[in-house]
């Protein structure tokens, strides 16, 4: 077992299972445990904007049981570390930068769903943990850091994707759009 964090993951399906009626979560369950068609994959998402924001792109990963019943066991975007103060400062220069989900990342507006195997879910897994301890530098426009579209461009280069230019000044669900096209 990897060292990556799981606790927001943890209090991420702790609030998921209280949506979900006692019955279904029962059934999932079972489902889950035992399914004898177990996949891996990982996700890259892609959540618009609004008037205020640009969007966010971020990488999902888990197993699928069945043919189509998925489960997010993890979700990772990479954020500016230090919040909104942080967040302004980035788009001027680089600033430190942290993985981490939000609230926001159980939706999205776009999705490149990938199969993978065990190999590559090591790899995406050690990335995670490399930048869980010494995240890159963030910068919203590039500005020679990364933002959250540069953490899907090097999840996809892990795992063989044919990966398109522009991760640093695309908006973020354009460039799960363009991963799409590229794959």
């Amino acid at each position: 077992m990897h060292n990556v964090k799981v606790l927001p993951s943890r209090r991420s399906l702790c609030i998921a299972m209280a949506l979900i009626p006692v019955k279904s979560f029962a059934d999932l369950f079972d489902d889950y445990i035992n399914s004898t068609s177990k996949h891996y994959f990982v996700s890259f998402l892609g959540r618009k904007g609004t008037t205020a924001t640009i969007g966010h792109s971020f990488v999902g990963i888990g197993i699928q049981i069945e043919a189509t019943l998925r489960v997010y066991e993890r979700l990772f975007g990479l954020y500016p570390r230090d919040g909104a103060l942080a967040a302004v400062k980035s788009v001027l220069t680089k600033t430190s930068g942290k993985i981490d989900q939000s609230w926001d990342d159980i939706t999205w507006d776009t999705e490149l769903f990938m199969p993978i195997d065990e190999a590559q879910r090591k790899l995406v897994l050690a990335k995670f943990q490399e930048w869980s301890s010494n995240a890159p530098k963030y910068a919203l426009l590039g500005n020679g850091a990364i933002n959250c579209s540069g953490l899907v461009a090097e999840v996809a280069k892990l795992i063989g994707l044919k990966v398109p230019d522009g991760a640093g000044t695309t908006r973020p669900w354009k460039y799960i759009e363009s991963l799409k096209k590229a794959n």
